[in-house]
Formats: structure tokens, sequence, C-alpha cells
């Protein structure tokens, strides 16, 4: 192959192809310009127009004015000669105001890697050891193409969570370029494989394709931008804001010959939003079409230059295959998430749809290797390898996926135990049901006596659920004033050796909401906003056990609904009243955020593998004060 014929007639395709997306935008700001001089004309039209020189008698004929006044497009232009240019500045202000906006915001390349969550690696920070080998040679390589190419040394980054084999540059200029490849590369190409997936990275520094991709990405974000004003012009319909103004936009044109102003107004705004749109998106397809086409030219201008440097472009050939064939160990999901964003950098992409960037792998093989590629057999032999390794670790994944959820069964079964309902004894029933009686049960409970008709010692279990049935027969079975009075007496108890303990804050936090509430409807209210609370109450239940900071933690993955996780641990409620004042808070969280917060609580108690008869308390106290105690054994 020729490096330099081949970089000679890339460069010329790059140039037309630059020169059409400068059309592209050209002819997007005309588009633009003529719909607002069509819409100025018609609210001109709509107004009055010609007809402010006119009168009519009653009967519409005219009797004042030139008959021969047009109401065109041209005679509107003549009559206000500053319109048309004031509708194409505007057209060109937006675009280039979107185009400078954007072209501004897109910083450096190293901003971009640490936005992909890519690991910079430095010599110094990599031991001499086999397993930072493979780093140790990437860098190695990438100070070698920066030898070869003249430019000065970029940034090196690794993809550790991709296994998939890419690569790209990043940054406006040389100066501040970043290289980076993902960990697939590193780990399965050969050395000189990598050195031409490097040496392409480095052509586009050198060939500046880093900047006119930059500045192609800004002209389509300044044509968008009139896609999205039309757009938000049509959303504006959505609203009750909206049908009130057409309900009050009426009127006529005076006489006679046109009726409804108002409406032909509204018809007017809608033809104009619905034209932006169209111009808008119309403009960036097209542009869109030429910076893929510009891509293509400029993947086929790196290919090139990297044969140049390295003087092997079989090797490039040959990673650019082992790309195409690596479909088992491509992906990460942090990557895959960023793809439509950096689509134009990476070494590889796909090639099957219309707004591909990338040539197909087949024609770039086809440019470097004419005659081509000697070693195909051996790059499938490769790949096939890696599958079979990666189906093996599967395997063990998998086996080891288990007996992590065996063990984690264990763990719900001993907290099932502990919040079980309690088998009762029939004797008892009478004491807990009957409304006369249910006052009294609670009260001995409270001082540690069991109630009339029990016999046997009482377990933790067993006291919890006679209580919470005291409570609920009160709230049912006795007026107002006689609720507020157990309430108080239950207070009175629980306060005469001035501690809480894990059981009297179980009873109270069932006492507030089911004796004292005033039955008015909660506000719901979002659950991110009652997260600080949440935090707090998790981290007071953690307290409690073996391991807090890994029981605090041990809640968070079940909170998908207040947030992106929980904060730093908060220092837990030391005070009963606190505990009690944040429960009654978290009664407005939404009915799926309760159980949310309801399982990650049981998730904390279960973290260490044993759930005392404390931690059970404080999971039925939060259980039952929110609201969710019809969740307390649901399967975790």
């Amino acid at each position: 192959m020729d490096p330099f014929a081949l970089q000679q007639e890339a460069r010329k395709r790059t140039s037309r192809l630059v020169a059409l997306a400068a059309v592209a935008v050209v002819a997007t700001a005309v588009a633009t310009g003529f719909v607002l001089l069509c819409a100025s004309w018609g609210v001109w039209l709509a107004a009055g127009g010609v007809e402010n020189g006119r009168v009519y008698d009653g009967k519409g004929v005219l009797v004042l004015g030139d008959a021969s006044d047009r109401e065109d497009l041209a005679h509107f232009c003549d009559k206000n000669p500053e319109v048309p240019g004031i509708c194409f500045a505007i057209a060109l202000f937006v675009i280039i105001a979107r185009w400078v906006y954007r072209y501004s915001t897109l910083s450096t390349g190293v901003a971009v890697m640490k936005e992909l969550g890519a690991k910079q690696v430095h010599r110094g920070n990599l031991a001499d050891d086999d397993r930072n080998a493979s780093r140790l040679r990437f860098f190695n390589v990438c100070e070698e193409m920066s030898i070869a190419s003249g430019l000065d040394m970029p940034s090196v980054w690794i993809l550790e969570d991709v296994p998939g084999v890419n690569a790209l540059a990043a940054g406006t200029d040389p100066s501040s370029a970043a290289v980076c490849v993902t960990r697939g590369a590193v780990d399965h190409l050969t050395r000189d494989e990598l050195q031409g997936v490097v040496a392409h990275e480095f052509s586009h520094i050198l060939n500046g394709d880093m900047q006119l991709n930059l500045r192609i990405t800004s002209l389509i974000a300044g044509i968008t931008a009139i896609a999205r004003i039309g757009r938000g012009m049509l959303s504006v319909f959505k609203s009750d804001t909206a049908n009130s103004w057409i309900r009050l936009s009426g009127g006529s044109r005076r006489g006679g010959k046109s009726k409804g102003g108002g409406d032909a107004i509204i018809l007017i705004y809608l033809g104009t939003a619905a034209a932006l749109w169209l111009v808008g998106s119309i403009g960036a397809f097209f542009a869109r079409l030429v910076q893929c086409a510009v891509s293509r030219q400029r993947e086929f201008l790196a290919d090139a230059s990297a044969a140049q440097f390295t003087r092997n472009p079989e090797a490039l050939a040959r990673a650019l295959r082992f790309a195409s064939l690596a479909d088992a160990v491509r992906g990460g999901r942090a990557f895959e998430s960023w793809k439509g964003d950096v689509s134009h950098m990476l070494f590889s992409g796909s090639a099957e749809r219309l707004l591909s960037t990338h040539p197909s792998s087949e024609e770039r093989i086809r440019r470097l290797c004419p005659r081509g590629l000697p070693d195909d057999a051996g790059v499938r032999g490769r790949v096939q390898r890696i599958v079979a390794e990666r189906k093996r670790r599967g395997k063990e994944y998998e086996r080891q996926l288990s007996e992590k959820v065996a063990q984690n069964r264990a763990r719900k079964a001993a907290v099932a135990m502990s919040l079980a309902d309690a088998k009762l004894q029939p004797a008892a029933l009478v004491s807990v049901r009957a409304p006369d009686k249910a006052g009294e049960t609670l009260i001995a409970l409270l001082r540690g006596q069991a109630p009339e008709g029990w016999s046997g010692p009482l377990s933790a279990s067993e006291r919890r659920t006679l209580a919470l049935r005291c409570v609920n027969t009160l709230r049912d079975g006795v007026t107002v004033a006689e609720r507020r009075r157990w309430a108080d007496e239950a207070e009175r108890v629980v306060q005469e050796d001035g501690v809480y303990d894990s059981f009297e804050m179980m009873v109270m936090a069932s006492v507030r909401r089911r004796l004292l509430s005033d039955g008015r409807p909660v506000s719901i209210v979002p659950a991110r906003t009652l997260l600080p609370v949440a935090a707090r109450v998790i981290a007071t239940v953690a307290s409690f056990g073996g391991d807090p900071v890994g029981g605090y933690r041990a809640a968070e993955e079940r909170l998908s609904l207040f947030g992106p996780g929980l904060p730093p641990m908060p220092e837990p409620y030391g005070d009963a009243s606190e505990l009690l004042g944040a429960l009654d808070s978290l009664v407005r969280l939404p009915p799926l955020a309760k159980r949310e917060l309801l399982m990650g609580i049981k998730e904390t108690v279960a973290q260490d593998g044993t759930v005392t008869d404390e931690e059970a308390d404080y999971v039925a106290a939060v259980a039952d004060a929110i609201g969710a105690y019809g969740w307390m054994n649901a399967s975790l």
C-alpha cells in the first residue's frame, strides 16, 4: 500500500465534505429566516395588514383606500424593509450562539477521560511485575509513537472496566490531548497490534481530527437548536396556560373579510413551530450525514498515517480484525452508555447504519492489505480462546453466586424467624381482643408482665405481637378520648425509668401513629427529600449490630427511589423522642419507598448474620410507624 496516496485522497474528500457541512448550516439559517419572515407576514395580516389604511361600510364595501393594495409577501417586505434582515439575523444568531456555547463547553482530553471513568497511567505508579506488564507495554508504545510522530507525549489512560477492544483520542489540540485504550486492547492485542492502534490514535491528533470533529459537532448543535426551539414552542400546548390562551384569543378583522383573528394567530404560531422543528431536524440530519462521512474519511486517513509511522500495516489490520471478531469480549456498561457521545473518536465502530461514523472493518483492512490478511486464521483462533476462557470464568462466577445466594437466604431466614407473628395462646386472646381489657393488657406488657390467661414465659416475638394487637383493638374499639387516655398512660409507664428500651420504642411508635393520629390525609413527598432522615434512622438501627458501618451500607442496594446512594454514615439518634419524630416524618414517603426503606433496614439487621430481639423490635417500630407493617414478613 502507499500510505501517502491514501492520505492525500482522504484529505481531498474531507475538504469537499466540510464544504457541504457549511452549505447545510447556511441553508438551515436561510430556511429558518424565511420561516420567521413568513410568520411575521402572517401576524401582520392577522393584525390588519393593509386594511389599516382602508375603510369599509357596513356591507363590506371599500369606501376609502386603494383597492389595488396587495397583501402578498413582497408587498409586506416593501412596507417593512427592516423585517427580512431582522429575521435572518435572528436565525444566524441562534445557530452561532449555540455553536459557540457547545464549542466552549467541551473541555480538554483529560476531562473527557475522567467523565468516561478511565484511569490514568503513569510510569511511576506501575510496579515492574507481571500484573502491570501489559500496562507498562502500553505506556512504552505511546512513548515510541510520540517519537515517531513528532508529537508531545499525551496523557495515557485505560478504561479498566471495558473488556472490549477499542481506543480513542480526545482533546482540542495536541497540547491537551489524551490517548486511551480499553482493558481488552491492553490484555488481548499483541505488541505490534497495540502499536498499530496507538499509532492510529496519534494520527488523529497529528491530522487535527479532534478539532475538526469538534467544529462539525458544534455546527450540528447550532442547527439542532432550531429544532429544539420549534419543539419547545409546540410543547406549550400541553399546558393549561396554553388552553386558557386559546379560549381567550378571539376577535375579527374589520370589513367582514376575515373573522377569528385570534385563531389565525394560533395557527401562525403552530405553523411556525412545526416549520422550525422540521427545518432544524432536516438540517441536523443532513449535517450528521456529512459529519459521519467526514469521520469515515478521517478513519481512512488515520489508518494510512498509522501505517506510515509503524511501517507495519498488517499489524493494524490484525487489530481491526480482532476488534470486529471479539464480540464476546466487547462491552462494559460504563463505556457503552457513552458510545453515542464518543463514537466518532473510537478506533472501531459499527458500520451497519446510515449514520455510521466508521467505514466497515473489511474495507479498512482491504486498503491496508490489498492482497489479504495473512494471519486471519490466527486472529480467529485467539478470539475463540478468549471466548472459551470467558465461559469458564462465567461458570465459576455462577458457582460463587449460588453460594452467596445460599448464605443470603440463611441470613434472611433468621430475620423472618425473629419478625414472624407468634402463635398466641387461645386463652390470652380475650385480653387483646376485648376493648375493655386491651388497654390494661398493653400496660402490663410494658411493665414486663404476661397478659391474663397466658401460661409460661413470653418470647420477644410473642410480646411484640400481643402489644400490636392491643393497640389495634384500642384504635378500632374505643372512643377518641379513651384512645388518648391509654396513649398517655403508656407514655407515663415508659418514662417511669427514664429510658426507652427497644420494645418500648416499638410500642410508642405504634401508639403515636394508631392512637394519636388526627385522621387527616398525609401529603406524600418524593423519597429523595427524606433521604437524610431515612439515612439517620438506618444508622440508628445499624448501631445495635456487630458491624454498624457494614450494616448501614447493606441497606444501600435496596434504596433505589431515594437517590444515587446513601451519604456517609450519620450520627445515630441518641434520643427516643428524636427518633420517634423522624419516624413520624417518614410516614410521608410514597408506598413503594416505604417498602424499600423497610427492606433496607431488614438488610441492615441481617448483615452480620444474627438478629437480636432488640434489632427485631426496631424493625417492627419502623414498619409500624411508617405504615408498612404489611411488608414485615415480605420476601427480602
